[in-house]
C-alpha cells in the first residue's frame, strides 16, 4: 500500500499541525510501503520528519490562499496520485472533490455540525460553516471509512452507515510533569486561559468571571494566552479588559500565542487553567494542561467530559457566575483541586500518540484491503 497523506489546509502549530507530526513521528506500520504527504512549504519544514517511508511534497498552489487549494485538489491532486503510484488517500481537511481511489477521512472540525450554536457567530463564519458542512457532508457520503476524534463527534456529525473508528488525541512526553499544588494566599492566584480568540471560544464570560471574583476581593490574574492581535481592539472583549484593568491595574494580561514547543513550560507557571471553550472536537489543550499537573476547571460540553470523567469541576460557559462558582471552590478547596489534578495526571497516560497513530494507520490499511482497486 501506497498512501498519501492531503495535508493541503494544515495549519502551522494547530491542533491539525500536531496531529499531523505526531502520526508521522510513530509511523511504524510494515503494510505501508510509502507515504506522500501533500502540503505547504511552511508545514513540511516545520515538521522536520526523517523517515524513508515518508516523502513530502509541495506544489506553489498549496503554498498560497484557500482558493489556490481548492484549485490545486479539483485539478492537480489526482495527477499527482496517479503519478507516485498512491493506492490510498487519507484527507485531513474534512473534504475533497474526485474520488478515483479508496479514500479516508478524518473530520477534526466539529463546528459546521451545531445546530442553532449558543455562542455568537459572526455572518461570515455562519456563511463559511454552512459551506463546510456540504463540503463535509458530501465528502463523507463518498468516503471509505471515517476517523472522528471523539464519541460525541460521532454522535453529532451522524453517519453512521459509514464506515468509521474513535482515535483520540495523545500527548507528548514533555508535557508530562508531576509537581506538588499549594496556594500561598500571599501571592495571586494565576490563572490561565489558554486559546485562540474565536466567538465559540467564550472568553468574553471567563473575563465577566474574573472581574466578579476581583470585586470579591480575591487576589487573583488572568493570562488570555493568545488574544492579542490589535485588529479586534474595538471589539466588546478588548473593551471590557480595558475597563478592568483600570479598577485592578495588571490583573487581564493578554499574551501572543507561543510555539507549540514552548507551551509545556507555560502550563507550569499557572495555579489554574479555565477552559471555557463551547465547542470542540475533542480538546488536545485538556490533555496538555492535565499531564502538566495543572489544575482545570471547564465548560460541561460532552467532550471534555470523555477526556476527564468526574475528576474535575464543570461550569455553564454562558453564565459567569457559574465559572466564578467553580474559581472560587478550586481557590477554596485545596483538599478537591489536588485530588482531582492528581487523578487527571494518572489519566492522561492513558492517551499515547503512539497509540493515536497504529490505531489510525491500522484502520487505513484495514479498510484499503476491504476497498482496493487497481488504480
Amino acid at each position: 500500500m501506497i498512501l498519501a497523506i492531503d495535508a493541503s489546509n494544515i495549519i502551522l502549530e494547530s491542533g491539525g499541525f500536531i496531529h499531523l507530526k505526531q502520526l508521522l513521528v510513530n509511523f511504524n506500520e510494515k503494510k505501508i510501503k510509502k507515504i506522500y504527504v501533500f502540503s505547504s512549504q511552511k508545514i513540511i519544514e516545520g515538521l522536520k520528519i526523517k523517515n524513508k517511508k515518508i516523502y513530502f511534497i509541495n506544489h506553489k498552489y498549496l503554498n498560497r490562499g484557500i482558493f489556490y487549494r481548492i484549485f490545486w485538489q479539483i485539478f492537480i491532486l489526482n495527477k499527482s496520485l496517479y503519478k507516485f503510484k498512491c493506492s490510498s488517500l487519507f484527507v485531513l481537511g474534512g473534504y475533497f472533490f474526485i474520488k478515483i481511489m479508496p479514500t479516508f477521512m478524518i473530520l477534526q472540525n466539529l463546528l459546521p455540525f451545531i445546530k442553532n450554536p449558543s455562542y455568537y457567530e459572526s455572518l461570515s463564519n455562519k456563511i463559511r460553516n454552512y459551506i463546510l458542512y456540504r463540503l463535509h457532508s458530501y465528502s463523507i457520503k463518498k468516503s471509505d471509512g471515517i476517523i472522528y476524534l471523539s464519541n460525541y463527534s460521532k454522535k453529532i456529525i451522524n453517519f453512521p452507515n459509514i464506515t468509521n473508528i474513535v482515535v483520540p488525541h495523545g500527548v507528548e512526553r514533555q508535557f508530562f510533569f508531576k509537581k506538588k499544588i499549594n496556594y500561598k494566599s500571599d501571592k495571586k492566584f494565576k490563572i490561565l486561559y489558554l486559546s485562540k480568540l474565536e466567538g465559540y471560544k467564550n472568553h468574553i464570560n471567563v473575563v465577566k468571571s474574573i472581574y466578579r471574583l476581583l470585586k470579591q476581593g480575591f487576589p487573583i490574574s488572568l493570562t488570555l494566552l493568545g488574544v492579542d492581535n490589535l485588529k479586534y481592539k474595538n471589539l466588546e472583549l478588548f473593551n471590557y479588559i480595558s475597563q478592568i484593568n483600570k479598577e485592578f491595574p495588571q490583573t487581564i494580561i493578554l499574551q501572543k500565542l507561543r510555539k507549540h514547543s514552548e507551551i509545556h513550560k507555560v502550563y507550569r507557571k499557572y495555579d489554574l487553567h479555565v477552559f471555557g471553550s463551547l465547542c470542540e472536537s475533542f480538546g488536545i489543550i485538556i490533555l496538555e494542561t492535565i499531564a502538566s499537573s495543572l489544575p482545570i476547571v471547564c465548560t460541561n460540553f460532552p467532550v471534555f467530559k470523555e477526556i476527564l470523567n468526574k475528576n474535575t469541576l464543570y461550569f455553564n460557559g454562558q453564565n459567569s457566575n457559574s465559572i466564578s462558582n467553580c474559581i472560587m471552590q478550586y481557590i477554596n478547596k485545596d483538599e478537591l483541586k489536588i485530588s482531582n489534578t492528581s487523578k487527571l495526571f494518572k489519566r492522561a497516560k492513558l492517551f499515547k500518540w503512539k497509540a493515536t497513530s497504529k490505531n489510525t494507520f491500522n484502520f487505513l490499511v484495514k479498510e484499503y484491503e476491504k476497498n482496493k482497486r487497481i488504480i
